[in-house]
């Protein structure tokens, strides 16, 4: 070998015996907004990460600490990943998005601030523990397509004061693509957003796990599909939950405060699982809506009563309200089926009246009832009501322990009657009482009281009291055969 070649042949071995360096991931960008710029690997990051959102492509992007001035757009297939709280993406500006997701992309792990909007997508988007604040007109604005977020926090700053102002706005477009879903689980609304999600067309929402303290509304419905399970709603002042026209789920949700916990207008309800306290108008207010309502609690509602339903076809089983002002349930127009439900301590403010079921111009079904204390009536039909009463439980009934009046009939059938100061039974201005199996004890008011006028009739059967004054009134009927087997 001439000599002459020796040192190259050194020199050539020496470099194949270096270590290479480990090779970048594919499509993976490093950014710090601290750093002096670099190529974008995780040595040397790339100061600007609308540089690193030009590069083409599908990219995951790598965003250290900072503040990093936006509005951005991310192209299709941008994975945006920063190193927690305190990356923070901003707009001053309060007529521009701070983030724009017209494809397919991923948020995670970061803070948006500012803008009028913090996200504005057109999904498939996934969000995954991503901080909100202080937008103009909303945190997260999806018209089509879905967005799944998890671990969010939505926080309404000063600039959100405005009644306008919204957490999530879910809303079919004009411009095609298929229809807004959003998926938000394990998430939190604080503040005073008007509206933290608000439903619009046709679109669909599913809330799991989600705490609102401090919206005006939890969730206002317009249309669409709503579902909501495990979620808490406190410190509002206008309905948590609302839907006009649309499908509307409640599993496992709790309700502080709020003028009403629930209110629907010409919608579907199901519920399964519902508490609320200190509603200050009632605890749910429906109209025209049917649907099945199941373990229902209401406490210390106000003057509209613990469940208002009008024009509704609705069924309630196991409900137990609690502490109302003037009514525990008041239903007007429609059907309603009540089954296997309590209701205690009915007071208006002045304490002199309050029904437990107040029951006008409806048809309803009522069987396996407790009313107590009730300082009106305990049940009330009127204005032409038609309703049935099986195995009730009554006491404590300061006006009458069953009433008609107003061309109303109220059948009743195995009735236990105690403690009550007022009548029985009362019936006037042609209502019609029909009874069968009573057992009041304990009577100090009549059994009958009545003014047997016009169609005005009173039907015993059965009856076990201990007092009779009433019963020679001449519009009632006492049947004193033995019972049936």
């Amino acid at each position: 070998m001439p000599a002459r070649l020796l040192p190259w042949i050194l020199v050539l071995l020496c470099t194949c015996s270096r270590p290479s360096p480990r090779p970048q991931a594919t499509g993976e960008l490093w950014v710090d907004a601290r750093a002096s710029g670099g190529d974008g690997t995780r040595e040397r990051p790339l100061r600007s990460l609308a540089d690193a959102l030009a590069r083409p492509g599908p990219k995951r992007v790598r965003l250290a600490s900072g503040r990093y001035e936006g509005p951005f757009r991310l192209p299709e297939g941008t994975q945006l990943v920063g190193s927690g709280s305190s990356t923070i993406l901003i707009a001053a500006d309060l007529d521009t998005s701070v983030v724009e997701a017209p494809g397919d992309t991923a948020l995670e792990s970061l803070t948006v601030e500012g803008g009028g909007w913090g996200l504005e997508a057109r999904g498939p988007v996934r969000v995954q523990t991503v901080t909100f604040r202080n937008q103009a007109r909303g945190a997260i604005r999806l018209g089509a397509g879905p967005l799944e977020g998890r671990g969010l926090r939505f926080e309404a700053g000063a600039v959100s004061q405005a009644p306008v102002a919204v957490g999530v706005l879910v809303e079919a477009g004009t411009a095609g693509g298929s229809a807004p879903s959003l998926i938000l689980r394990d998430s939190a609304f604080t503040g005073a957003y008007d509206r933290a999600v608000r439903v619009r067309g046709g679109a669909s929402v599913r809330l799991e796990g989600v705490d609102f303290q401090g919206p005006r509304m939890a969730l206002s419905q317009d249309g669409g599909v709503a579902e909501v399970e495990r979620a808490r709603a406190s410190g509002g002042s206008g309905t948590a939950f609302s839907t006009v026209g649309g499908a509307l789920t409640l599993v496992d949700v709790r309700v502080q405060g709020h003028e009403y916990a629930v209110t629907a207008n010409q919608a579907r309800l199901s519920v399964r699982g519902f508490s609320s306290e200190h509603a200050t108008r009632a605890g749910m207010g429906l109209t025209a809506t049917t649907g099945l309502l199941e373990d229902v609690a209401v406490k210390d509602a106000g003057s509209y009563g613990a469940l208002q339903l009008t024009a509704s076809d609705l069924e309630v089983r196991r409900f137990r309200l609690e502490g109302s002002r003037e009514y525990g349930v008041v239903a007007l127009q429609g059907r309603v089926r009540l089954r296997d439900g309590i209701i205690k301590g009915v007071s208006t403010a002045d304490g002199l009246a309050g029904d437990g079921l107040h029951l006008r111009r409806v048809e309803a079904d009522v069987d396996t009832v407790t009313v107590e204390g009730a300082k009106g009536t305990c049940v009330l039909a009127t204005q032409r009501a038609r309703a049935t009463l099986r195995n009730a439980r009554l006491s404590g009934c300061g006006l009458a322990a069953l009433a008609v009046d107003s061309k109303a009939t109220l059948e009743s059938r195995n009735v236990d009657v105690r403690d009550t100061p007022g009548s029985i039974l009362l019936a006037i201005e042609d209502g019609q009482l029909q009874v069968e199996d009573l057992t009041a004890k304990d009577a100090r008011g009549e059994l009958v009281s009545t003014d047997c006028q016009g169609q005005t009739r009173v039907r015993l059967r059965h009856v076990e009291a201990g007092t009779r004054r009433g019963l020679d009134s001449p519009c009632v009927q006492l049947d004193a055969r033995p019972p049936q087997p």
